[in-house]
């Protein structure tokens, strides 16, 4: 249970809401004995009315008792449920928040090695399962440990000898309960996991439905995740068996006290020891705790199953939010979310005007899980402002050129640095607002094409809007749209053409730090679905808005990988990658007139697309 103490942030969110409906768990849960102790005072004073003992005030009086007892009871059910209910809806709001921001600020490499299918079946099934454990300890800490805590109590008060033999089953179930808790965890962890690897396998599937269906392989889909979901009904049956089968053998070893009670109780009235009014109110006491502390073991394997599942979910987590800064009484607040109130904090830090440089020194790196090294010891400069060219046949390294530029994954070794004009490095935690990023396949998401661009950002004024669209060459294709900018694209940008989604690609590149550009453009291939003529006017045009004619401040640099070299004249230096070294570096005039690897591609690639490409830079 060392989870618990370690979800203690979120505990601290709700505290108001958790104090409030532990207070009323705890008035409730005390007061839990009245109605039976005063219904058996009252039937004592009935009896004793029917002898002439008691007057018709006394019975009143009783009454008047038995129904205060009641309400004293049940009176703080509907704030106490009300309280901790809507805690534990907030606790698990908070947490998959978490979840979801800590995984966007993991490294890739670490996501490389869990999928998105997975990790979605942890942020909403994982979840899910954490917060019911956190439910039956929040609410069944007093509904159940201290309603029976106060049953016991009272039961000793009146016979002690009686409750201690009747009780003699309890820690047995609570033994059995503790040492069936592996199973239970072990069970429900491989549950969650044939859950994490069918959402997984789902996911996939969906969002390659398309090849599917021109494939006519739906048929074998639906296979494959009929035969994951057997797998997972199967263990999570198992889970489910060994939960639910628990559930009679605590009840049966609770129910064996009733009869002892019975027996003993009953001799004790015939004999005059025990009042008929109290063995009532007795048995009716011990019938409420019997019906109720079965629970007690099972909340431990209840919340034994969320430990599981925080095992799952805690990589996920980002560090929860402190509750400095919320407002007053926030966590009193039954609709309120953590963070919710607060101004967002800067996202970026507006990069310093000038183009950056990019320096690699004897830079080796690996993909995760690859054999060999997709760059070995490769060192390059690309000076500030400059346009730098790279390419090489496929394998080479262009990819890994970018990825390593950029940080996304670890270097085995080596560096890379990016400096201002002046040569003085820019440190990693400054590098926010300095780099712009086109990769290969520009993930867009179902929204309009002004959302995809700007990603929320809210400072791009309609002109830079408007000059984003002009260096994407996107103009007159908006003109087409039938909502202009705010046209809805689809998911993954399923209605419009390829070469358009590469240059909403560009425009978000372009508008990452909006109100500024990068310093920095990298673009990974980015041009393959768009014609030569175009992806020679939009790299002329970003040469012309970035480039040496451009005050300093306004310039940037960029760094263009690609095997279509339609774009290569313009370069200031042309890089060419073979098997993740450098094989030949140069102005694109003197790599033609060397006719190494690059005269070669650059010529075949002339003659396959059957037009005069000037060898000269415009």
């Amino acid at each position: 249970m060392s989870f618990l103490w370690r979800l203690r942030p979120y505990f601290r969110q709700v505290a108001g809401e958790l104090v409030l409906g532990s207070l009323c768990g705890i008035v409730m849960n005390t007061a839990v004995v009245l109605p039976a102790l005063l219904l058996g005072r009252a039937i004592d004073t009935a009896l004793a009315l029917s002898h002439g003992q008691a007057t018709t005030r006394d019975v009143t009086i009783a009454g008047l008792f038995l129904i205060g007892g009641t309400l004293l009871t049940e009176g703080p059910r509907v704030p106490k449920r009300w309280w901790l209910m809507t805690a534990n809806s907030r606790i698990r709001a908070n947490l998959r928040a978490d979840a979801l921001r800590g995984t966007l600020s993991r490294p890739l490499a670490d996501l490389h090695r869990t999928s998105i299918g997975d990790q979605m079946a942890r942020i909403v099934g994982d979840v899910e399962v954490l917060s019911t454990g956190l439910r039956e300890f929040t609410i069944e800490t007093w509904d159940t440990v201290l309603f029976s805590l106060s049953f016991v109590v009272a039961l000793l008060l009146i016979d002690a000898p009686l409750t201690l033999m009747a009780l003699a089953p309890v820690p047995v179930a609570i033994v059995i309960a503790q040492g069936s808790g592996r199973w239970v965890s072990v069970r429900t962890t491989r549950a969650r996991e044939t859950n994490g690897d069918l959402t997984a396998r789902i996911q996939e599937l969906l969002a390659g439905f398309r090849v599917l269906r021109v494939f006519g392989r739906g048929h074998a889909a639906t296979g494959e995740v009929a035969a994951l979901s057997r797998e997972f009904a199967e263990r999570n049956l198992s889970a489910t068996r060994l939960r639910l089968g628990l559930r009679p053998l605590y009840s049966t070893l609770m129910m064996t006290g009733v009869l002892l009670v019975i027996w003993q109780g009953g001799a004790q009235v015939t004999t005059g020891v025990m009042s008929l009014g109290v063995f009532v109110g007795y048995l009716g006491l011990f019938i409420r705790f019997v019906e109720r502390g079965f629970r007690i073991p099972q909340m431990v394997n209840a919340i034994q199953t969320a430990a599981a599942a925080y095992a799952r979910l805690e990589p996920l987590l980002a560090p929860a939010l402190t509750v400095q800064g919320e407002p007053s009484y926030a966590s009193f607040r039954p609709g309120h979310v953590a963070g919710g109130t607060r101004r967002p904090e800067s996202r970026r830090r507006q990069r310093r005007p000038g183009p950056v440089g990019v320096s690699l020194q004897h830079v080796t790196f690996t993909y995760p899980g690859a054999r060999r090294p997709a760059l070995t010891d490769l060192s390059l400069d690309v000076p500030c402002g400059s346009l730098v060219a790279v390419t090489g046949p496929v394998g080479s390294g262009k990819s890994a050129l970018a990825r390593a530029v950029l940080g996304v994954y670890p270097i085995d070794s080596g560096e890379v640095q990016l400096h201002g004009p002046g040569g003085e490095p820019i440190a990693a935690a400054d590098r926010a607002g300095a780099v712009g990023y086109l990769p290969q396949d520009a993930h867009l998401f179902s929204a309009s094409i002004r959302e995809n661009v700007l990603m929320g950002e809210r400072d791009a004024s309609p002109l830079f809007v408007a000059d984003v669209v002009r260096l994407a060459a996107l103009e007159a294709d908006l003109s087409d749209f039938p909502h202009g900018l705010d046209t809805e694209i689809g998911e993954l940008g399923v209605r419009i053409s390829g070469g358009q989604r590469q240059r909403v690609g560009l425009a978000r590149a372009l508008a990452a730090y909006a109100p500024v550009y990068p310093g920095l453009l990298v673009l990974d291939d980015p041009f393959s679905a768009v014609d030569v003529e175009t992806e020679a006017g939009i790299v002329a045009g970003l040469r012309d808005a970035f480039g040496p004619a451009r005050p300093e401040p306004e310039r940037a640099t960029i760094l263009l990988c690609s095997q279509r070299l339609a774009a290569f004249p313009h370069a200031d230096c042309v890089v060419v990658l073979q098997d993740g070294c450098i094989e030949e570096t140069g102005t694109h005039a003197d790599l033609l007139a060397n006719s190494g690897l690059y005269a070669r591609i650059y010529r075949a690639q002339a003659r396959g697309e059957g037009a005069a490409v000037s060898e000269a830079p415009a």
